[in-house]
Order: structure tokens, then sequence, then C-alpha cells
């Protein structure tokens, strides 16, 4: 009697094969979850960024100010101001420096500098 081989895959091939697809899955979420963490703190970082700009645009501080601080969509803020330059003439040079940090710990440091006519 001759025996035929029979079409199909063997136990041992069949749970190989279910074993990688796993270990793929698993690849393949993890990679898409750490996409989504990446996407998060990218956005919390560009909100803090344009906090930032905004605080620098909005906010010149009055004389003899130095420190303000605030709390804007979330995200917490503080301008300081240090003057570099003053001339005889009331003209002043001053930086400002914005620190912004979002909820989950992102940080943004921004700085620019002004004149400022007293």
């Amino acid at each position: 009697m001759r025996k035929t081989k029979t079409a199909g895959f063997t136990l041992v091939e069949t749970v190989i094969a279910t074993a990688l697809a796993a270990i793929g899955f698993a690849l393949i979420f993890q990679g898409l979850s750490g996409a989504v963490r990446l996407t998060q703190a990218s956005r919390e970082t560009t909100r803090a960024v344009l906090v930032a700009k905004s605080v620098l645009a909005e906010n010149t501080l009055n004389p003899g100010e130095t420190h303000v601080q605030g709390i804007t969509g979330g995200i917490a803020w503080i301008l300081n101001a240090n003057v570099l330059v003053e001339r005889e003439d009331g003209v002043k040079l001053i930086r400002y420096d914005v620190f912004a940090e979002g909820a989950k710990g992102r940080r943004v440091h921004l700085a620019t500098e002004r004149t400022s006519i007293q």
C-alpha cells in the first residue's frame, strides 16, 4: 500500500506561523502607540510655543516690573524682563524671556530684545 501525501500544514507549522503573526502584530501596535505619544508631545510643545509667542507679543511690562506669570489654555508661563542697556536720554534695551510649560512637562523658552523709551 502506498502512502499519499495530503495537502495542508502540520500542527507545528501552524503554531509557528501563529506565533510569528502575534509577534508582528505586537510590534506594529507598539510602534503605533509610540507614534501617538510623539504626536501628543508635539501638540503640547506647539501649544506652549504659541502661548509663549502670544505672551511676548501682548505683554510689555510696566516700569519697575520684572516678573509676570499666568496660565493660558492650560499652559503655565513666566515672563521675565531685564534691562540690558539704559542710555541717558531714557532709551532702554530690555531682554524679555518667556518660559512656558504644558501639563505633561513640555517646556519652551523664547527670548527677544526690545527698546523702550521712558
